[in-house]
């Protein structure tokens, strides 16, 4: 499992009384439900957040964020629903328990209710239609989402050696394959070092700096082909260094390697980055819509899968310019 932030639609409707306006926030109560989950084939257990959101009449919106009752449901059965129609019930845990607590904020912290189920009990596959249906009861309609499981991605390979050449002028080609349904890409290089400064007692220690190079990077839908890059350039790189790592004339640095992420979603996100984009600019109206798949609520439910390939090396010259150059050269690799 990946640490994720839950609850940011739910924070949107409670903070609404803290703006200043003419017009009514408030109106006949409302029953909205608040969902939030990804899910991974590389998961030991899969979480979704269920929440709901409302303000009250006269209520204040401090006070019922920090209220268990107000912002969880009592009893409410969470499914993944399997085209064939196979339903596998998720159970009510608390993520305190489970090792992901929530983080401080406006919301009551514990108990923190999330809805888990095992990876082997359901061994989702790549490319599959899964549903989310969640039934409150009251005679209710069900709320329900869809998403495509994420399958495998893979980062190739290209050379028979680890070792690359990032010199400034040189575009270094990074490739990647996934199933179509994979829409949308974040990329990352994290340069790994160690360092030795006063404050380590003079001992070598782990560190890293990660280069978020792209993130959002929507497939191309006028392209049939699974395979995916993205060519970065050495002077971009070392730019990037320069900058992350901080200039500490008594540091003694030893460069380590060199890991790439390549992290995909799935159509949710693309369509919310999408709407994302469509409104800003200098056209725009600066007002970006909600975007929901869920049915009669707010949130989304979709897949990732996240790829790294580790080990990177840089040759000679590379090397040379991360110890002389002008960007890093004041860093103190050796």
């Amino acid at each position: 499992m990946k640490k994720i932030v839950f609850s940011v639609l739910a924070l949107i409707v409670l903070s609404l009384t803290s703006c200043s306006t003419d017009f009514q926030l408030e109106g006949e109560w409302k029953d909205i439900p608040v969902v939030y989950g990804f899910v991974s084939i590389q998961d030991t257990a899969h979480y979704v957040r269920v929440e709901k959101a409302f303000l009250e009449v006269g209520g204040n919106a401090n006070d019922i964020a920090q209220n268990v009752d107000s912002i969880y449901y009592d009893d409410i059965t969470v499914e993944f629903v399997r085209s064939n129609g196979d339903a596998y019930q998720l159970q009510r845990v608390d993520g305190n328990l489970e090792g992901y607590p929530r983080e401080d904020g406006p919301f009551a912290t514990s108990p923190n209710y999330l809805y888990k189920i095992k990876a082997n009990e359901i061994n989702l596959q790549g490319s599959e239609p899964l549903m989310i249906r969640i039934n409150r009861g009251d005679d209710l309609e069900p709320v329900t989402a869809e998403t495509i499981v994420i399958g495998e991605i893979e980062i190739s390979e290209e050379r028979p050696s680890p070792t690359v050449n990032l010199e400034y002028n040189r575009f270094v080609r990074t490739n990647w394959s996934s199933e179509l349904e994979t829409k949308v890409f974040d990329v990352k290089f994290i340069f790994n070092y160690k360092e030795q400064t006063p404050e380590t007692q003079n001992e070598f220690v782990d560190r890293s700096v990660t280069w978020n190079y792209r993130s959002q990077l929507l497939r191309d839908e006028n392209s049939s082909s699974v395979v995916t890059r993205v060519e970065p350039r050495g002077e971009e790189f070392y730019q990037f260094l320069g900058s992350a790592i901080p200039n500490l004339p008594e540091a003694v640095r030893v460069f380590e390697d060199i890991d790439i992420q390549v992290t995909g979603s799935g159509e949710e996100i693309k369509e919310l980055v999408e709407i994302a984009r469509a409104n800003s600019g200098i056209t725009s109206s600066q007002v970006i819509p909600v975007y929901s798949n869920i049915s009669d609520g707010i949130g989304f439910f979709s897949s990732r899968y996240t790829a790294i390939r580790e080990g990177i090396t840089l040759n000679f010259s590379s090397r040379d310019s991360l110890i002389n150059g002008i960007y890093t050269r004041n860093l103190n690799f050796q």
